[in-house]
Parts: structure tokens; sequence; C-alpha cells
């Protein structure tokens, strides 16, 4: 059957409307194509809005926002704002007065409300509708994928700012820290030096250089055996590094040890070293802290030869006291006994001689008491108990031949520093007739809450020394540091010569009893 000249041409009317049909088909096939290439929104939609005429003749698009304005997007006119508000579907919007427009969403996550392509121009047929349709949809997507990677990017922008900050921030403290802890390390009194795992010195403080007489500059990057450790105690230093970088076994780590350390000069001291681990996991380093005990060991040296010679006077003391006993008093009193004896024996056949032997024996008896009197004088004054220092100053001041100018409050002390200062003025006195060669002499005394001062002072030829064969000033310095206190001399070839004695006076000491003078 052969086709009617109508139906012949209702097809040839019909192909035009196809051919559009597929060429708005292939401008959004190929629209999608570029659309993905796009960097940003902004070009995405330009790319939108300039193709909508290929699909809808005579038709203008636009980017409207029913309420503000954006990156890729204007605000809509407010009468058609109002009618995009709430609008979720395309849509023909009719505005009295205006040309026909068409609202298709484009769909954005990021944005608070939706954002239409409007379309103006006329009616659009279904197929122009569904083409825009998709077309916005497209836009939609590609910005929706754009603004997440944008929004991606600003939030590792803002993690990598923080990071810097942070970074600045922990840098910061740890420089404050370092700072702090050098500030420390450089006021303490103790030698600090570290070392790496290859023992190479790393930092020293100024009591280090103090100590050891070097500069910082001179032992850093120096191994630390070849520095401070003496050669006969370098090859053990070595092996307890490398047995500790090998086992974890330390022996000297955290505690401290006694052991000798040497000087720039080569000289070796006494010192106390503790060592610590720090540095971080896996890189191992060690910080030392190292103390010159030279003036402690002689202290405690000195404490031992004091009390050594406290118990060897003590022991001279008594055998003094044994002697004047047997030579003295024992002798008169032993006289006495054998002459009442013989009184007794020839009462009857002798009165006259007994009388005589009774006279002689009251006489032995009372020099034997005089004896015992200067005997107790000379251990421990009666005087000084009674009357306190005052009076028992003023009477060693009378027994010496030269004038004594006397300055001492009348008060009493705790009976073990009364007597301590009673035979410190004693002995001093002693020695300026023995030795100072002086014309006068000064007696002076100073009392406070907790400590009193007692100074012997002459116009002698000076030069006095303590040593070993000065044993009265020695025998003072042990006195006076038994309870604590400490004796000073001053004596310049100049002349004159000072002794100062400081003796503690302990909390709540109660004086002895008796009269002040």
């Amino acid at each position: 059957m052969r086709p009617t000249e109508d139906s012949v041409s209702g097809a040839d009317d019909a192909a035009p409307d196809v051919s559009r049909v597929l060429s708005s088909v292939n401008s959004v096939l190929s629209l999608s194509l570029i659309l993905a290439q796009t960097s940003s929104p902004a070009q995405a939609m330009r790319l939108v809005t300039t193709a909508v005429p290929s699909i809808a003749a005579s038709h203008s698009a636009v980017a409207w926002h029913p309420s503000r304005s954006g990156e890729y997007y204007e605000r809509a006119p407010e009468d058609v704002g109002r009618l995009l508000t709430g609008l979720t579907a395309v849509a023909r919007l009719g505005v009295e007065g205006s040309a026909v427009r068409w609202a298709f969403p484009v769909s954005s996550p990021l944005s608070r409300e939706q954002v239409f392509l409007v379309v103006t121009g006329g009616d659009l047929s279904e197929q122009q509708t569904f083409l825009l349709s998709v077309l916005a949809q497209l836009c939609g997507t590609v910005i929706a994928r754009q603004e997440l990677i944008a929004a991606e990017r600003e939030q590792l922008r803002q993690i990598a700012e923080l990071n810097a900050e942070l970074e600045t921030a922990r840098a910061a403290v740890l420089a404050a820290s370092e700072a702090r802890q050098r500030a420390i390390l450089e006021t303490a009194l103790d030698a600090v030096v570290s070392i790496d795992r290859n023992a190479r010195v790393t930092y020293v403080n100024s009591a280090f250089e103090r100590t050891f007489g070097y500069r910082a500059e001179e032992v850093i990057g120096v191994d630390l055996a070849e520095v401070i450790v003496p050669p006969a105690l370098r090859e053990a230093h070595r092996r307890g590094l490398a047995r500790y970088l090998e086992s974890g076994r330390a022996s000297i780590l955290d505690r401290r040890i006694e052991l000798s350390a040497m000087r720039a000069d080569g000289t070796e001291f006494p010192a106390e070293l503790a060592v610590t681990r720090t540095g971080p996991p896996g890189q191992p380093a060690f910080t030392g802290y190292v103390r010159d005990i030279t003036d402690r060991q002689r202290a405690e040296q000195e404490l031992m030869a004091s009390r050594a010679r406290l118990v060897a006077a003590s022991d001279a003391a008594r055998q003094r006291v044994t002697r004047d006993l047997h030579d003295g008093a024992q002798q008169r009193l032993v006289t006495t006994l054998i002459s009442l004896q013989l009184a007794e024996q020839r009462w009857e056949s002798a009165p006259q001689r007994a009388r005589e032997l009774l006279g002689q024996a009251l006489d032995d008896a009372r020099r034997g008491i005089e004896d015992l009197r200067e005997l107790a004088a000379g251990l421990h004054p009666a005087v000084l108990t009674q009357h306190g220092l005052p009076p028992a100053v003023r009477a060693l001041a009378d027994r010496v031949p030269i004038p004594v100018e006397i300055d001492v409050p009348g008060i009493r002390l705790p009976a073990p520093v009364e007597a301590s200062l009673y035979f410190f003025c004693s002995e001093a006195l002693t020695n300026v007739v023995k030795h100072a060669q002086a014309s006068c002499a000064w007696i002076r005394l100073e009392v406070a809450a907790d400590q009193c001062v007692a100074e012997v002072r002459d116009d002698g030829i000076g030069g006095a020394r303590s040593g070993p064969e000065t044993s009265g000033l020695i025998g003072l310095s042990d006195r006076i540091g038994a309870l604590g206190g400490t004796l000073d001399i001053s004596s310049p070839d100049s002349g004159g010569t000072v002794l100062r004695a400081i003796v503690p006076i302990p909390p709540g000491a109660a004086p002895p009893p008796g009269p002040q003078s």
C-alpha cells in the first residue's frame, strides 16, 4: 500500500522536530562531559546558562536564589523570590506583566536554600522541560561535587594551619621548657655534663666550667673520658657504657657514688656523681651531676681528728687529775692519817708528842683541802658556777701580768656555753702572756637570742697560726666545735691577734641556777 500525499507530508513535518530533539539531547550529553571538567561552581553555571538556548531556542537562563546572592547565583527579584521559596520541583512561574519563566531546581548539599535555573522566553515543550531538568540536575551534581571537594580542601587547609599552630606552640613550649631547664642547670651548684650514646659531650653548665677549669667550647663534642675521667678509670668507664648499651644493665645509673674526677690541669679530686638517662627512646643520652666533695671529706677528716683529740684530751685530763690527787691531796691525807695514828698511840705515854702530832695532822688536812680546792678550780671554777662569766673572767684577768679590759654583760648562759667561753678566755689569755709580747688585752662578749660571740684581742706581735704545734688553739677549736660553734683567728704579721668564738645557744636552754654578778 502506498502512502497518501497527506501521510507523506506529515512525515516531512515530524523530521525537523526529531532532529531538534536529537540535537538538544546531543547538546545535553556533550555538555555533561564538559561540565565534569569545570573547575568551579561559577564556571559550571555559566556553561549551563549559555547552553540553554541550544535546547530551548529564544530562551535565556539565569541562576537565582530566593533571598540571597552567592558565588554562582544571584538574588531573585522580590516577586519571583516569593514564588521560588519552598519550591522543590520544576514549575512554571506566572508573574503578571512579565515574560513566562520556568524554574528548575539545582541540587547543592551545601546550600542552605534551593538554587534555581530560571529559564525565560515562553512555554516549553515536554522534551525541552525534561532536557532542562536533566541539565539542571547534572549541573547540581557537578556543583555539589565541587563544593564537597572545596570543603574538604578547606578542612585540610584548616587542619594544616591548626597543625602548624600546634607545632609552633609545641616548639615554643619545648623551647621555653629547655630555656627553663637550661636556666636551672646554669644556676645549679653542681657541675652538670650531658653526653650522647658515643660518650661525647653535648652540654656543660657554668658550674662545670668552674669546677673542672674548661670552657664549654673546649669540651663540646669531645670524649668525656678524655676530659674529666682519670686515666686509671677510663677503661672501666668505657666498658660500663658499652655494657649498658648492649644489655641495658647499669651499675651507676640513678644512684650516688663517690669516685675521683680530673680537672683540666690534670689534678684529681674526690667527687660525688649521679648519672641519669635522658633523650628519647632509641636514642640514649646521659646527664651527670658532679659535686666536688673535697671540703666535705676534709671536714669529715677534721671532725674525726677533733674527736680523737677530745678523747686524748679527756684521757690526759683524767691522768692529770689522778696524778695531782696522788701527788697532792692523797699524800697529805695519808700523812694526816699516820700522824693521827701515832698521836693515838702516844696519847698516854707522851702527851706532848701526841699533841704535836695532832697539830701536824690538822695542818696536813688543811693543806689537803686546799689542794682539792685548787684541783676542783682547774676542772670547773666555783666562781663560774656561783656567779657566772663576768666575775670568772675578771678572776682570770687578775691573774695575768698585763692589764685586761673586760666588756661582758652580766647575764647567765647555759652551763655548757659558760664553761666553753670561760676556758676559751682562759686559754686565749694564756697564749697572750706566753707568745704575744702584748702590753694589754681586751675581752668582749656579745649575746644575741640564738648565739653569743666572745672575742679576745691583744696588741702583741701577731703572726699566730693554728697548726699541729699549737695544741692550745687546736684544743680551743675542738671545745668550741663540740658545741656546734666556730673559732676564727685573725693575726696579721703587722701585729695584734684577735680570737673570736661563736657559740650557738640551744633553743629553750635554761641558764644555770645561781646569783648574777
